[in-house]
């Protein structure tokens, strides 16, 4: 009886410990409900393991951090609409085909976009996803192999990850996917600001950004992620910020470097046409003839666009709804591209071998080009 009361103690403190934890959850993006759901003590539970792969059945190893999934296999699933007030998990690999659309702003894909098509149960389509290594999502490309197209570190970097060092979200400085995403869904993430992991856009340590309560699964010009850009000037400028930059850590030349994007005297820096590569981190407020296509994005009302997303320096302005043209039309990678991956070659928003100048001039890149 003795040890049963001391069970029963020990078990009304876990109660109220985890119903203060599940109210602190409820007001924010912070991970709630039972323990147990993704926590093992020992991965044995009569002789079974308890964690599971992204198919749901059993892995004998253990994971670290007593988890029971790990990234892949948490993050597996088909995408539902969230309702207010209600915690779900955002799903970014399918086993199943998801529903993309044109541009995948209909459906239930994401914003990052899902790893299907590059998985191998998608088909393992190289061009169509970033080629992660963690739970054996992907295998190394064909062939780049591990070389990210536009990387001029040198030096042969190991196979992608979700996160840690070979990674993009978490801390760099860690070497495990797991130990550098560590805490973090249970943190903090009051203010996105960047100064942990948990502060900063999607885990994405130093990004800062506005997220979008259900991950753009119904994205609208009024709601959706705003994301940081900076509107530079020189080829040499970068704001570590900013969501551009993070692609850059990989795929440097075709963000920064002297002449590696624009200029008519790379040797003086001047960031502006005719550019060699498509110009990223550049407002297009920035050319000063307003008469030009630029200026007609989002039609009449200039409504922000989610098919081609621009970002703003300027956080503090809150969601853009209707673009000024003031350092807040920010192109950025991610305004062609998905994080994860699309149905289209090169992790595209839309297919760009339908898209055909003097044809068909609304949508994909006559979103920015409206003339063309």
């Amino acid at each position: 009886m003795k040890s049963n009361r001391k069970l029963y103690r020990y078990g009304v403190l876990a109660s109220v410990s985890l119903g203060v934890f599940l109210m602190a959850a409820a007001a924010s993006a912070k991970v709630e409900g039972q323990c147990a759901v993704c926590h093992t003590m020992h991965n044995s539970q009569d002789g079974t393991p308890m964690a599971v792969d992204a198919a749901g059945a059993p892995q004998t190893a253990p994971n670290e951090v007593l988890l029971v999934k790990g990234c892949v296999a948490c993050h597996t699933g088909t995408n539902q609409q969230r309702v207010a007030g209600t915690f779900t998990i955002p799903f970014v690999n399918s086993t199943t085909t998801p529903t993309y659309g044109a541009d995948g702003t209909t459906g239930d894909t994401l914003a990052g976009g899902n790893f299907y098509w590059v998985a191998t149960t998608g088909g393992g389509v190289d061009s169509t996803g970033h080629n992660v290594a963690t739970d054996g999502l992907s295998g190394q490309d064909a062939t780049l192999g591990t070389t990210p197209p536009g990387y001029t570190g040198g030096a042969t970097l190991p196979q992608l990850t979700c996160a840690g060092t070979n990674g993009c979200h978490g801390d760099k400085a860690i070497d495990s996917d797991f130990g550098a995403i560590s805490g973090s869904h249970h943190a903090d993430d009051s203010a996105i600001d960047g100064t942990t992991v948990a502060k900063s856009y999607r885990f994405l340590d130093g990004i800062i950004g506005i997220e979008d309560w259900d991950w753009e699964y119904t994205p609208t010009s009024t709601e959706h992620n705003q994301y940081k850009g900076v509107a530079r000037t020189t080829e040499n400028d970068e704001d570590p910020q900013s969501i551009s930059s993070l692609c850059a850590q990989c795929h440097d030349s075709f963000h920064n470097g002297a002449g590696e994007v624009g200029g008519t005297n790379p040797t003086t820096g001047v960031f502006a046409s005719p550019w060699v590569r498509h110009p990223t981190d550049f407002d297009m407020g920035n050319i000063a003839d307003t008469t030009t296509e630029y200026y007609s994005y989002g039609g009449a009302n200039n409504d922000y666009q989610v098919t081609a997303p621009v970002a703003s320096s300027d956080l503090s302005l809150g969601v853009v709804s209707q673009v000024t043209f003031n350092n807040d039309t920010i192109v950025t990678c991610i305004a062609c591209h998905r994080a994860h991956g699309t149905p289209n070659d090169d992790l595209l928003r839309w297919d760009y071998s339908v898209v055909n100048a003097g044809v068909s001039g609304t949508g994909a890149c006559f979103t920015c080009h409206t003339t063309k």
